[in-house]
């Protein structure tokens, strides 16, 4: 499979539910935003309490989706992508984003 295919292929797997993880990582951002002038203990704790959040959020939409779009997952069986691979392109992407919104909300000032 070529490379072109295979990113097509991981953005329209990661487009199936990227409005809703999206939606909990800036959720997981504004939290540290309202908090993040508390002492680092703090921190600490927010940090961790969203990051659970975060793998709650996504176990909840990996079930949601593969009893919605089953039909989905045979495509991609189909045109010879794995769905581990595919769930986990994605899920470091998604991981990367929670990331990036827990470090701008704490830049913020």
């Amino acid at each position: 499979m070529d490379a072109k295919r295979l990113v097509r292929s991981c953005v329209s797997f990661y487009g199936m539910f990227a409005a809703s993880a999206l939606a909990v990582s800036f959720v997981c951002g504004l939290i540290m935003f309202m908090y993040r002038m508390k002492t680092p203990a703090v921190i600490a704790v927010i940090v961790v309490v969203t990051f659970w959040f975060k793998i709650a959020a996504m176990v909840f939409l990996g079930f949601a989706m593969k009893r919605k779009s089953w039909r989905f997952f045979y495509y991609y069986k189909n045109i010879g992508v794995s769905l581990r691979w595919l769930w986990g392109i994605s899920l470091v992407f998604d991981f990367l984003t929670y990331v990036a919104c827990l470090f701008i909300a704490y830049q913020l000032k």
